[in-house]
């Protein structure tokens, strides 16, 4: 099994959706987890969330049209069992408190060579490990919800945790589906920012009344969720050209008595560099030759015919031509 080549013994520590979430991601993947339940409950409740855990798994296994006869069901826990585990997932409450308390509480299930992953998607590696006496070798692995249909998450090291270590998590990820990053330890890392600036200013765009809810949501499906698959967003920036970034983001604050949506330095000095985009060879970027890019933009473009084609179909039986 996939496990065996990494991780002989794989626990997630709670029941929230993103540790179910990748439970069923794993068990797709044909492994099998302990979902690990650390708080008192009454046996009625632990009856209940068992059967919660498993309906989900269910309802999964009827949208990717798998067996539910190999399918390797997570076994709910009411604490860790038996020998250490190689690797553990924490998926609790995004409070310090509480996730250092079951990291304490979990001490008999930790040995020296367990791994401890924490999805934590606001905490910094080294507050989780504070005031612990326990030697833990931690780092965080921020999933989007829910893992077994977005395979992207960013990888937090620990300065502390040995880089071979690290290598093979990202060696398991990469096989089991996913495709991690590594990120500096940085508040809100790398997606939870973008996101943040952008639910946030289309808050405001709803607030000044210039879309409706339902529009503003509809530029988002129907104008980057067309473009985005197929490339990020400081590719877009080169392609574009960053004097548009520069000179748009100028227009757009002056008109918005907004200084907060001026470019960044970096942006500013190669615009005066000239290092503005692919037709410079340089932006962000840097480029070989026209001919790399040529080909780049014809890649991106078969891509973009299938994405199109895929989202047309999808977007058309909702009815949203009509």
């Amino acid at each position: 099994m996939v496990e065996e080549r990494f991780f002989s013994k794989i626990g997630i520590l709670g029941m929230g959706r993103m540790a179910i979430g990748l439970a069923i991601d794993l068990a797709l993947k044909g492994i099998r987890v302990d979902m690990i339940d650390l708080k008192a409950r009454a046996e009625e409740e632990r009856t209940r969330y068992k059967e919660n855990l498993e309906e989900e798994c269910k309802a999964a296994i009827k949208l990717f049209g798998r067996s539910i006869e190999s399918f390797p069901f997570p076994l709910y826990m009411h604490g860790p069992a038996g020998s250490p585990y190689d690797l553990i997932f924490e998926g609790l409450p995004e409070e310090i408190a509480v996730k250092q308390s079951a990291f304490s509480a979990l001490k008999r299930a930790i040995g020296k060579e367990t791994l401890i992953c924490s999805m934590t998607s606001t905490f910094r590696v080294e507050e989780l490990a504070k005031e612990i006496r326990l030697p833990l070798n931690i780092l965080v692995t921020h999933f989007m919800n829910p893992p077994y249909l977005i395979p992207f998450l960013e990888v937090v090291p620990s300065p502390k945790t040995d880089s071979a270590v690290v290598d093979r998590l990202f060696t398991f990820l990469r096989t089991v589906g996913h495709v991690p990053i590594r990120c500096k330890s940085s508040p809100g890392f790398v997606i939870s920012r973008l996101q943040l600036c952008l639910m946030n200013e289309a808050v405001r765009i709803m607030e000044e009344g210039v879309a409706s809810p339902e529009d503003i949501d509809k530029a988002i499906q129907y104008g980057w969720g067309y473009r985005f698959p197929v490339m990020g967003i400081l590719e877009f920036i080169d392609v574009g050209g960053l004097e548009i970034l520069y000179h748009a983001s100028r227009s757009v604050s002056e008109g918005l008595n907004r200084p907060d949506l001026l470019s960044p330095k970096l942006i500013e000095d190669r615009f005066g560099q000239g290092a503005i985009g692919t037709k410079a060879l340089k932006g962000i970027f840097e480029y070989e030759s026209y001919e790399q890019i040529k080909r780049k933009d014809m890649e991106r473009l078969d891509k973009q015919v299938k994405v199109k084609t895929l989202l047309d179909e999808i977007h058309h039986k909702e009815g949203a031509w009509k």
